[in-house]
C-alpha cells in the first residue's frame, strides 16, 4: 500500500496507514505502510520516527531533503529498496542500521558524507555505489554487512575510519581510491575471504588491526615503491592473523 501526502498539508494521519509531518518535519509513519513515497513537504526525518517498522518495503525521499537523518530508518528489517536523490549531502548515524533486507544501494554524488554506524548490520546488502563526492566512510559504517562481496571507494574518499567494514564476511576484494590517507583501526577486521586489497601510494596511515583476522588475504596491489610502502606508519597487530601475504609494488614484489 502507497501513502503519499498532499503537497499542501502540513499534518496529517490516517490510521495505521497514514503518516504524521509537521513543520516540515516526518514525524511517524503508520505501522501498515508498505510502499512510502516521502512528498517534498518534508525536509528531515525525526530520529526514530521509522523505527523497527517490520512491514516497510520501499521508500522514496524527495528533493527537499539534503540529509537523511539520524537512525531515521533504524531496524527496518523489512525494507528491500531506497531511492536517494541528489540533494542529500549527509548519510547521519545509524540512518539504515539493522535494515536486514536491503540488497543494493546506490549513493549519489551529491553525498559528502557517510556516518557512523549508517549501513551497519545491513545483512542482506550485497552491492554498494559510493558516489563520486564522499570523502569520508565514518565508523561502523558498512560493518557486519555479511552479504556484501566486493567495494570500491572512489577518489573523493580521503578516510576509511575505524572499523568501517568490520566483520564483513563476504568480502572478497576491495579497490580503494588515491586520495585516502588513513585507513582506520579494524577498517576490515574479520573479513575473513578477503583475499585481495588495492591500496593507493596516498595511504600514510594503516592504523592497529586493520586487517587483522583476514587468513585469505594474501595479496597487496600497492600503487607506489618498496620505498613508500616502508614508510608507510602501521599500527599494532595491524596484520595479525593475516598469514603469508605478498605487497606487489610498482617497483617489484615486497614479502613481510
Amino acid at each position: 500500500m502507497a501513502y503519499i501526502l498532499n503537497e499542501d498539508t502540513n499534518y496529517t494521519r490516517r490510521g495505521d496507514t497514514g503518516i504524521v509531518v509537521e513543520d516540515g518535519v516526518l514525524l511517524d509513519v503508520g505501522m501498515d505502510v508498505v510502499d512510502l513515497v516521502i512528498p517534498n513537504s518534508v525536509t528531515e526525518i525525526e530520529e526514530n520516527a521509522l523505527r523497527d517498522h517490520n512491514k516497510l518495503k520501499t521508500v522514496t525521499i524527495p528533493n527537499s531533503m539534503t540529509a537523511i537523518n539520524k537512525l531515521a530508518f533504524n531496524g527496518c528489517s523489512t525494507l528491500t529498496s531506497v531511492t536517494i536523490p541528489n540533494s542529500i549531502v549527509s548519510i547521519e548515524y545509524g540512518a539504515f542500521h539493522n535494515c536486514t533486507s536491503l540488497t543494493s544501494i546506490t549513493i549519489p554524488d551529491s553525498v559528502t558524507s557517510i556516518e557512523n554506524s549508517a549501513f551497519s548490520y545491513c545483512t542482506g546488502l550485497t552491492s554498494v555505489t559510493i558516489g563520486n563526492s564522499v570523502t569520508g566512510i565514518g565508523d561502523y559504517a558498512f560493518s557486519g554487512c555479511s552479504g556484501l562481496t566486493s567495494v570500491t571507494l572512489p577518489n573523493s574518499v580521503m578516510s576509511i575510519d575505524d572499523a568501517a567494514f568490520r566483520s564483513c564476511s563476504s568480502l572478497t576484494s576491495v579497490t580503494i581510491g588515491n586520495s585516502v590517507t588513513s585507513i582506520g583501526s579494524s577498517a576490515f577486521n574479520s573479513c575473513s575471504k578477503l583475499n585481495a586489497v588495492t591500496i593507493p601510494s596516498s595511504v600514510k596511515n594503516i592504523k592497529d588491526f586493520a586487517f587483522s583476522g583476514c587468513p585469505e588475504l594474501v595479496s597487496f596491489n600497492f600503487m607506489g615503491t618498496k620505498a613508500q610502502w616502508d614508510a608507510i606508519s602501521k599500527g599494532i597487530k595491524w596484520n595479525v592473523g593475516m598469514g603469508t601475504y605478498t605487497v606487489h609494488c610498482t617497483d617489484g614484489d615486497y614479502t613481510d
